[in-house]
């Protein structure tokens, strides 16, 4: 029997990164104005594209005032290393994000791994304002800006029998990868909603537990 490739896709904010970066910028420049706007969201009532354009227009900032910001924010314990070591088992890894590439590539490029490619909503600031695009086709989503399981779908769906898709998340803007993922990875709500839906989903910490899992597995070996 033929073996499946192995791809990885990661979910951003809270995730490959230790903290959620785009609501607390949100909430940062807005001053919190942008909390009644992610409960909103969170309970399924505005879409994620209509909840960012609404908090952009409540941002007055520059981008290097933006990127002040960015300089208190880490990765998630384990995050630069374990992407090191699957490209060292040349497994495909890819972050997926339904936040803005002006916060996610300045962090990316502060630790040295800018050369991981990435899918995510654009934002440019010009006279202090943001102005958002949304550039992917998402498969007839109308929940999400850059739909996480539109972006799985694009690389495996010519040949779905050959992959193992793994992803990992731990929010809400990635349910939508749910049904294009052999093997899930959830923490925080992402975990709470798999265990409501009874979806078969790994709990992990950082990513030293998805490593762990990863090499137990046969997936990767040192």
């Amino acid at each position: 029997m033929e073996k499946h490739r192995t791809i990885i896709f990661s979910d951003f904010d809270g995730t490959f990164t230790k903290k959620d970066i785009g609501y607390r910028l949100f909430r940062h420049f807005s001053q919190g104005r942008n909390i009644p706007l992610v409960e909103q969201w969170k309970k399924g009532l505005i879409s994620s594209r209509d909840c960012l354009l609404e908090e952009a227009a409540m941002i007055s900032a520059t981008l290097e005032e933006i990127h002040l910001f960015l300089e208190t924010f880490n990765l998630s314990p384990g995050a630069a290393d374990f992407y090191k070591t699957i490209k060292r088992h040349n497994i495909p890894f890819y972050i997926v994000s339904d936040g803005l590439d002006i916060y996610l590539e300045h962090v990316l490029r502060k630790h040295g791994l800018d050369e991981i490619e990435f899918f995510c909503n654009r934002g440019t600031v010009k006279d202090r304002q943001l102005k958002l695009n949304f550039p992917y086709d998402n498969d007839g989503c109308m929940r999400c800006g850059c739909c996480k399981g539109a972006r799985i779908n694009d690389f495996v769906k010519s040949d779905r029998s050959a992959w193992e898709v793994i992803f990992i998340g731990d929010g809400l803007s990635d349910i939508c990868a749910v049904p294009h993922a052999d093997i899930l990875f959830a923490r925080g709500d992402f975990l709470d909603y798999c265990r409501a839906k009874n979806v078969m989903a790994i709990e992990y910490e950082n990513f030293f537990d998805i490593f762990r899992y990863l090499e137990g597995s046969g997936h990767i070996s040192g």
